[in-house]
Parts: C-alpha cells; sequence; structure tokens
C-alpha cells in the first residue's frame, strides 16, 4: 500500500473513531434560533471570525443563539457535523476534499475562510528547514495524524519529489509550547498555525518558520446538504455574521479592543501578549482577506479547480471531479445580498 494510500485509509478509519466517539453524546435537536459551531483545535485568535462575531454580539443582532466548540481534531470536528452534533464546523480544505472524493463524505464547503494554507513548517536555526526538500529523513510533529495537516504534507512532499515514507510524522500539540520538543531534538520541526508560528516567533529567538504553500483552499466551513436544506436561514444569519465581523477586524485602525472582547469570551493561550496577539490576529486577517474584499468567505472557484488538479496530479484523491460540486455559494450571496 503507497504512503498516500495509508494517509487516505488512515483517515477513513479516524472518520469512522471520531464518528463512535460523537454517536455517543446526546444527540440535541437542532432549534430555530441555535447553531452550533466546532472549531478543529480549542481556540485561537485564528478561528476570531466566528469567536469575535459570538463575543462582539454579531449572532445576537442577527437572532442567533451560537454555541462554539473548541475542538479535538479537524477529523473529530468533522464527523461531530456529521453527525448532527453540531452544524457546522472548521477543517483544512485538502482533507475535505481527499475525505469528501475519496469517502464520499456526507459535507460540502459552505466558505473558505483560509485562502490560503494557514500552516508553518517551526524548526531551529541550528536545523532550519527551509525548502520541502530538507524535510527528508527529518521527523516531523503535527497536531492530527490523517488530518489536514498530514494531507498538507503529503502533497507537498509529493510535488517536492521526496518519498513520503522519508519523513517520520509524529503527533505533537500545535502550540508554542511543542517548539521545546525542537530545542531538545525530540523533532525536527512541526507544523503550527499562524497564532502558533506567531507565539513561537516572539518567544524563540532561535526559531525559523518555512510558509506552508499548497495550492488548496486552506480551511473551511463545512455542514451537511441536509441541514442546509432543513434550516438554510440559520446558515445565512451565521455566515452574514460572521462576514460583518471579519470585516469589522480587517478593517480595524486598532485591534486591541476585539482581542480584549474575544480573550474576554474564551480562553486563547498566548493572547495575553497583547502586541503578539495583534500581530497573530492581523496576519490571519490578511489569510482571509488574500483574495481581496470581495471573496471573503468565498470558495473561489478558481482555488478550488487548481486544489482539485493539485491533489489529483500527488494521487492523493482517486478522480479528478468537477470542483463546483465541493462547495456552495448560495449561502454567502444570500447573506450579502
Amino acid at each position: 500500500m503507497s504512503n498516500e494510500n495509508a494517509m487516505n485509509r488512515r483517515s477513513v478509519l479516524t472518520l469512522a473513531a471520531a464518528g463512535g466517539a460523537a454517536m455517543l453524546l446526546p444527540v440535541k435537536s437542532f432549534g430555530a434560533t441555535t447553531f452550533r459551531f466546532i472549531t478543529p483545535f480549542n481556540y485561537s485568535l485564528a478561528f476570531a471570525p466566528v469567536l469575535y462575531a459570538k463575543s462582539g454580539g454579531f449572532f445576537d443582532k442577527e437572532g442567533l443563539a451560537v454555541e462554539v466548540i473548541g475542538g479535538k481534531g479537524a477529523a473529530l470536528a468533522a464527523q461531530m457535523t456529521i453527525a448532527g452534533q453540531t452544524e457546522s464546523g472548521r477543517t483544512g480544505g485538502a482533507n475535505y476534499i481527499v475525505s469528501r472524493v475519496n469517502d464520499a463524505a456526507p459535507l460540502t464547503s459552505i466558505a473558505t475562510v483560509a485562502q490560503m494554507s494557514p500552516f508553518f513548517v517551526l524548526s531551529s536555526k541550528a536545523k532550519p528547514v527551509s525548502k520541502v526538500a530538507d524535510l527528508k529523513g527529518k521527523t516531523v510533529g503535527m497536531a492530527s495524524l490523517g488530518g489536514s495537516m498530514e494531507g498538507t504534507l503529503n502533497l507537498m512532499l509529493k510535488r517536492a519529489g521526496v518519498a513520503a515514507g522519508t519523513v517520520n510524522k509524529v503527533k505533537v500539540a500545535d502550540n508554542a509550547a511543542s517548539y521545546a520538543l525542537v530545542q531538545a531534538n525530540r523533532v525536527d520541526a512541526f507544523f503550527g498555525n499562524t497564532s502558533t508560528m506567531n507565539r513561537v516567533l516572539a518567544g524563540q529567538k532561535d526559531a525559523v518558520a518555512m510558509p506552508v504553500d499548497d495550492g488548496i483552499p486552506g480551511q473551511v466551513y463545512v455542514a451537511t446538504p441536509s441541514a442546509i436544506a432543513a434550516n438554510g436561514d440559520a446558515f445565512v444569519k451565521f455566515l452574514r455574521a460572521v462576514h460583518k465581523a471579519s470585516v469589522a477586524i480587517i478593517d480595524a485602525p486598532d485591534l486591541t479592543p476585539i482581542v480584549k472582547s474575544v480573550t474576554g469570551a474564551f480562553t486563547i493561550p498566548g493572547a495575553n501578549d497583547m502586541p503578539t496577539a495583534i500581530r497573530d490576529l492581523k496576519q490571519n486577517s490578511e489569510n482571509w482577506n488574500a483574495k481581496g474584499r470581495a471573496n471573503l468567505l468565498r470558495n473561489v472557484p478558481e482555488m478550488w479547480s487548481e486544489g482539485v488538479a493539485a491533489l489529483a496530479d500527488a494521487g492523493l484523491i482517486k478522480t479528478k471531479v468537477d470542483a463546483t460540486t465541493l462547495y456552495t455559494n448560495a449561502l454567502l450571496d444570500k447573506a450579502l445580498g
């Protein structure tokens, strides 16, 4: 079995295991003004469009009561949504496409929040990873095996001509504390999101970060078609509030009040360092706005077509499907109409 196929199979098994865990939870009924959203991992300023929509009262103005759940893995976030435990969740674009095409996951992308990959490869100046080829023979940490980070890594390796089997992948937390594993030579590098990267570089003078550019829509909000069909108005309200919160963050002349609003409602590691938190939020917002204001939260057709082609060429999806079948912009169009 190839490394790529092994990754796909592990993703399926991870989703199945997560689904079993999700189904053990009591199923809540969906009310007209109730909406549950799950993050991929805990709470972070990377998730500020939803967190600030909650803490800043944007959901309240839409008459939508929203519960934001801190997730324990991108695969679990997806499966919780499939199981009806949440109405929507955030996951990686590459992982979503793979699970949708290869495993017929009953999900669709209702928005692309991070147009580009939000991940960085963090290493030390003593043993820097400055290009993908540097990963050969290395031990690389990531928050989820079989999830969006591993999918992104495998795609990067494939495109660089590096066999996935030459990289030892281990599970580590996506937070600044994991840099201690690099310093202790337990891992050579690890994947971190924008928030983790900013905190590591702010606190560790010997750290270096390599941006990840995989050509895939970075992070998406997913939902089941059945939930959308049954409660479309709630999804429209959700996206309208998140869009307004995102615009407020992007246009804010001073991000301090927004950081205080979010951190007052959610526990976010490292956010007590205000200069770092502001830099973190600003850099994340640049990713949301990477394709221009008109494409904020939009599933950009060109990005999706190129992403599907890249995954197909890398052999990570079984077939090169019509990318337009993987997402909908109808809810966002209605929200902004």
